[in-house]
């Protein structure tokens, strides 16, 4: 019977799949440091989908939350550039999630 093989030398031996599972900890980290700045309904209902070039982009659960959160997207963007060493992010992006409400 042939031995499973752990997933950690899967990874290890694929180099694509080593910077994507970096790169969803990155997101990870930063996410849950941008949801503690807000305040508590929002934060709850927002999630960071991910960084394109300068811009942060965020989701929200529902239009209304997407509002709240624009106002909020100021604050959020001179937080990022300073306490998370995003100082490329130069804009904070806000879309609706379209699936069922998750958060």
């Amino acid at each position: 019977m042939k031995t499973p093989t752990r997933i950690s030398a899967i990874v290890a031996q694929t180099p694509a799949l080593s910077q994507l599972i970096e790169r969803a900890r990155e997101l990870g980290e930063i996410d849950a440091v941008v949801r503690s700045w807000l305040p508590a309904p929002i934060g709850s209902k927002v999630r960071v989908a991910l960084t394109r070039g300068d811009t942060l982009v965020l989701t929200a659960a529902s239009a209304v939350w997407a509002t709240r959160l624009r106002y909020e997207a100021p604050q959020l963007l001179e937080r990022a550039r300073s306490s998370l060493n995003l100082r490329h992010i130069t804009r904070v992006q806000v879309k609706i999630d379209a699936g069922e409400e998750r958060y």
